[in-house]
């Protein structure tokens, strides 16, 4: 195979923009779209959360699509129809606008974020799928900080219709680096991707079917907590410590850190079962939660570094353990089952952050703490299940 690093790389930078753009820029989106459309900004989340659920409905689609066409031609129409929505979200101050947009950002949500990115590296270079997984996520690490960081002078030089237009164009970009990509590398991703060997719920093993809904239990609590917690941390450290410089300074924290995580992943992962790793990651989260109550600013630091590394290592978790059990051939249809549920479920964390969130700080930071103390015990529980998928047996690859 001829330099794989480019596209695994490619596919990293993507998340950033993806991830950013699609996603984190509405902490800060949230409340020109609320100004121009008349509406308020739990409304607005409330958008932002049913375009995600789209993922949900898309996952099993989009997962054949990965098996049959490729995972970088689907990225190339999800990062096309990304732009569309994006450039056209402020050209009309209409609620009902806002929400056709978003159906086109949630389209483009599922096409181009982890989950394809993933199968696109699982496809181009199985053996080595838990270091490229590691490498995408290296990158999407980033993704909250980068975003938080220019999206606001952003705002505040250009106005709400520039910045949407500028952010289109890096979507534009994205779709034109992946058609170079999918006609240069496609025909390096593995022949049973595009003639598909039979895969539906009846044929599993029962071991099988239960590494699939532990897995999608595992990633429903792990996303509904992180994209509630992101949505209202900067409002959360605004209020704590009256400083809302020092509030969006506390909040990025998370995405540098969560590159520490994917860094101590990518350098000490392979001498460990991934399971065991996503068990210690896991564990790392509610701790980091219960933190948060705290007063003290070195305490908020401190908890928001392991929130961080937590999330960042359980990325990697949630992409490579499915490839555990199922093959390349397989992988883009079982994680299209997995994740179908946990989308649409945990597209809620946006709105049901902010609901908890009215509620009070300590409410919302104990559901959040519970929930990843739920995850933590599912993810104990794989251990019971032992890995089927032959390229990894060996202690090196798992």
């Amino acid at each position: 195979m001829k330099h794989l690093n480019v596209p695994v790389h490619s596919l990293g930078i993507s998340q950033i923009v993806s991830f950013g753009l699609l996603f984190y820029a509405f902490a800060q989106l949230k409340t020109p779209l609320a100004h121009n459309a008349g509406v308020s900004e739990t409304t607005i989340l409330a958008a932002v959360s049913g375009a995600l659920v789209i993922q949900g409905l898309l996952a099993q689609v989009i997962g054949r699509w990965i098996d049959h066409f490729g995972g970088l031609r689907i990225m190339q129409g999800g990062f096309l129809i990304g732009a569309f929505g994006i450039g056209l979200l402020s050209l009309y101050p209409s609620f009902a606008w806002i929400c056709a947009c978003f159906v086109l950002m949630g389209v483009s949500y599922a096409m181009c974020t982890y989950e394809v990115a993933f199968g696109s590296a699982v496809q181009l270079d199985e053996p080595k799928a838990r270091r490229n997984i590691s490498i995408i996520t290296f990158y999407g690490g980033i993704a909250s900080t980068i975003t938080w960081m220019s999206v606001a002078p952003m705002l505040e030089i250009l106005g709400l219709q520039t910045t949407c237009l500028c952010l289109a164009s890096l979507m534009l970009v994205g779709a034109w680096r992946f058609r170079v990509l999918s006609q240069r590398y496609q025909q390096e991703a593995p022949r049973s991707s595009r003639t598909l060997e039979p895969f539906r719920w009846s044929l599993l093993t029962h071991s099988e079917k239960q590494v699939l809904l532990t897995m999608g239990l595992i990633s429903t609590l792990g996303f509904l907590t992180v994209t509630a917690t992101s949505m209202v941390s900067i409002n959360l450290f605004s209020e704590k410590f009256a400083d809302p410089a020092l509030a969006v300074v506390l909040a990025s924290l998370y995405g540098p850190f969560q590159v520490v995580g994917r860094l101590i992943e990518m350098k000490f992962g392979h001498r460990f079962d991934a399971r065991l790793s996503g068990i210690v990651a896991t564990l790392l989260m509610p701790l980091a939660l219960t933190m948060i109550h705290s007063d003290a600013v070195e305490v908020a630091v401190l908890a928001m570094i392991l929130f961080g590394m937590g999330q960042g290592v359980l990325t990697v978790t949630y992409g490579f353990v499915t490839n555990l059990y199922f093959r390349a051939a397989v992988y883009g249809r079982a994680k299209g089952m997995m994740i179908a549920p946990r989308a649409v479920i945990a597209a809620l964390g946006p709105s049901l952050g902010g609901l908890l969130y009215a509620q009070g700080a300590d409410p919302f930071l104990y559901v959040m703490t519970g929930l990843m103390l739920g995850a933590m015990l599912l993810m104990a529980s794989l251990l019971r299940l032992p890995p089927t998928n032959e390229i990894h047996l060996q202690p090196s690859n798992s």
